[in-house]
């Protein structure tokens, strides 16, 4: 089976144990629950409205969330934005990973067959996504998932209310030309 992550061959032992099933039936669309993001923030999101306060969960600290519900899907595979410094926390960075590392990855976005870099805010030319202006990009490996799925610096992920923003989103893009 590939993974519809990275596009590559998954062993069973890779399967993101929350990737696969949405469980968004249980989830309370009139009302919000909390969603821990970057630096033990919270967001009061409700699930399936796409507002302000659930960009900024998606966005800072949720983003891995967001870009494997999405991945998950529409096929699309999940690319890193990398930040410029290597702060040597993890293994990969210590074995010599260089741009590979994945301190260095700032934020996670699905890649569009067009080419465009898709997050919780929208569509946004390479190069171009808010707040990673410039940033170089990495294709996301089952490797670099595991790193983030057991560095304390990334929250864990909450797959049932990110899959409940995938159809707001994909509703919400402009639609792309027929050739």
């Amino acid at each position: 089976m590939s993974d519809l992550l990275t596009g590559f061959p998954m062993e069973a032992a890779d399967h993101p144990a929350d990737a696969s099933g949405t469980h968004t039936d249980r989830l309370p669309t009139d009302r919000p629950v909390t969603v821990v993001g970057q630096w033990h923030r919270t967001f009061e999101v409700t699930p399936g409205h796409l507002d302000e306060t659930a960009r900024d969960a998606f966005t800072h600290g949720q983003c891995h969330a967001f870009a494997r519900a999405l991945s998950a899907a529409t096929g699309w595979p999940t690319i890193g934005l990398l930040t410029a410094d290597c702060d040597g926390q993890d293994r990969m960075c210590l074995d010599g990973g260089g741009t590979h590392c994945p301190c260095r990855i700032g934020h996670i976005v699905c890649l569009r067959p067009d080419g465009a870099h898709v997050d919780i805010k929208g569509a946004h030319p390479p190069l171009r996504v808010p707040d990673c202006t410039d940033a170089a990009s990495l294709p996301m490996t089952a490797e670099l998932w595991r790193a983030i799925d057991n560095a304390p610096v990334w929250r864990e992920a909450d797959m049932p209310v990110a899959h409940s923003m995938v159809a707001p989103l994909l509703a919400s893009l402009t639609p792309r030309p027929c050739p």
